[in-house]
């Protein structure tokens, strides 16, 4: 009987830590999708992650969330070389939460976003070798997940940087953030997206309605991401394209 109740003892202790674990992770992306009210949020998120990772290396969100969260740190770097070591930061962790479990979508597109981000940074003639991988990384977590609406604006905005010549299409980009708005209509990037997509066709009329949209919307997806990001791109292009 000792012996039962000190196997019991060993399970529950193991069953305590991962909730422990899981909890925290929680906590971190409450954490930096608030950050909008707080910006030390996003650092203090990034700290508790870290910790969850010392304790639990092959912790699969807590990877895949640092990887997110880099990502944010690194888009508001103020210099290139600090994006690109955040961004490498970031792929880094995505690559060990694709190690971690292979099937599992967000390791995948977040891996996916922050090599993006480095080919973006480095600039398209620069980092056509990435393309592949990219592309690659894109499809499996469609894959995985086919109606992941970060990995169909991901597909979208790839078909929109690059040239024609290399596969560009912006009815290709038009078509994917389409489906992406029809799963989510109020992911408020899709509708930025959307806009640059229509200012690149000269339609600055459709591309206006668009950046209003963005800016309209009263209950975005991601809060955070719309307050910092979204809404002041969407005002800064309507600002470009006003004479037009």
């Amino acid at each position: 009987m000792d012996r039962i109740m000190f196997i019991l003892c060993i399970l529950m202790c193991v069953t305590t830590v991962a909730q422990t674990a899981g909890e925290l992770v929680e906590d971190a992306v409450q954490l930096y999708e608030t950050r909008h009210m707080k910006m030390e949020n996003l650092d203090q998120a990034r700290a508790v992650l870290e910790d969850v990772i010392e304790q639990e290396p092959m912790h699969v969100q807590a990877l895949y969330e640092l990887s997110h969260v880099y990502f944010l740190i690194g888009d508001k770097a103020s210099t290139k070389e600090e994006k690109l070591e955040l961004y490498n930061l970031g792929k880094d962790y995505g690559e060990r939460a694709k190690k971690a479990d292979k099937g599992c979508a967000e390791a995948h597109f977040w891996y996916m976003v922050n090599m993006g981000r480095i080919g973006q940074t480095k600039g398209v003639l620069n980092s056509l070798f990435m393309v592949p991988d990219i592309r690659d990384e894109i499809d499996m977590v469609l894959k995985i997940d086919p109606e992941h609406t970060g990995a169909l604006d991901a597909k979208a905005m790839l078909y929109f940087e690059l040239p024609g010549v290399l596969g560009g299409s912006l009815s290709k980009t038009i078509e994917y953030l389409n489906e992406a708005i029809a799963l989510d209509s109020n992911y408020t990037l899709l509708y930025v997206d959307m806009a640059k997509a229509y200012i690149k066709k000269d339609d600055h009329d459709k591309a206006r309605w668009f950046l209003d949209r963005a800016i309209q919307i009263t209950d975005p997806t991601y809060p955070a991401d719309h307050t910092l990001d979204d809404k002041p791109e969407a005002l800064l292009l309507l600002e470009q394209i006003q004479e037009k």
